[in-house]
């Protein structure tokens, strides 16, 4: 990257910006004064305006061959896209939004943009042989993305991630547990805090997995754990 374009800040592509994490994520990428842009794919409007902000709108995640231009000249993506698997019909539907998807990004981000972080919004509990037919599949996305060749590439775990207005079940139960167990939980702008920063940072390489602890360390200004320097962390099998 040239110093004509650092002055002028950091771009970053975002993925998911309508969810829990994924708002979080824009919220923390609009306040941090290094970055200049960000790009949200979506297939909606997200009914927001910022000076910052530019929505392209596109409707199909497996294929971004017509919207390449969107990828190039950027810093990282942050990927936040997914969905409860009570949500879909099956495991290959599943399958399609948090394995294919991602990979599709993640093929497009290092054919424009070969320098760029790719950071995946993962899960706790993700693990290859769980039982949980959703900790499998991203465990399956963690692997595929760890093989593409980044420069940077994290996959990140958080614990439940508290929204901004909690409802429902997130009000009467993760809110409360958040207070008696706060390492239980991590607030959506603090894990967009650590995603950014592990986005911006080139003091790591490698492909990396960070839990929650890790996650709120990073977004509270510590340095980045030796664990995302050097050998990369091995995943659970």
């Amino acid at each position: 990257m040239t110093e004509q374009r650092r002055s002028q800040g950091r771009f970053v592509l975002l993925f998911g910006a309508t969810g829990t994490a994924g708002s979080g994520v824009l919220q923390a990428c609009l306040e941090d004064p290094t970055v200049s842009e960000v790009r949200a794919i979506t297939r909606r409007p997200l009914g927001a305006s910022h000076p910052k902000l530019r929505e392209v709108i596109w409707k199909d995640f497996a294929h971004f061959e017509g919207i390449a231009e969107e990828f190039r000249g950027v810093d990282c993506c942050l990927f936040c896209l997914g969905t409860s698997a009570r949500n879909v019909a099956g495991e290959d539907a599943y399958r399609e939004i948090h394995v294919a998807y991602p990979l599709a990004a993640a093929r497009a981000l290092l054919a424009e943009s070969p320098s760029a972080a790719f950071v995946y919004l993962s899960g706790f509990l993700t693990k290859r042989g769980s039982w949980m037919m959703w900790a499998r599949v991203k465990a399956e996305a963690e692997d595929a993305l760890a093989t593409l060749g980044f420069l940077r590439h994290a996959n990140v775990r958080p614990t439940g991630v508290l929204p901004m207005h909690p409802e429902g079940a997130e009000r009467w139960l993760l809110a409360p547990l958040a207070r008696v167990f706060p390492s239980l939980t991590i607030d959506r702008v603090e894990l967009g805090r650590a995603m950014l920063r592990l986005g911006l940072d080139n003091a790591w390489d490698g492909s990396h997995t960070l839990e929650s602890s890790e996650l709120k360390a990073i977004a509270r200004g510590a340095p980045l754990p030796a664990a995302t320097k050097g050998e990369p962390h091995a995943s659970a099998s």
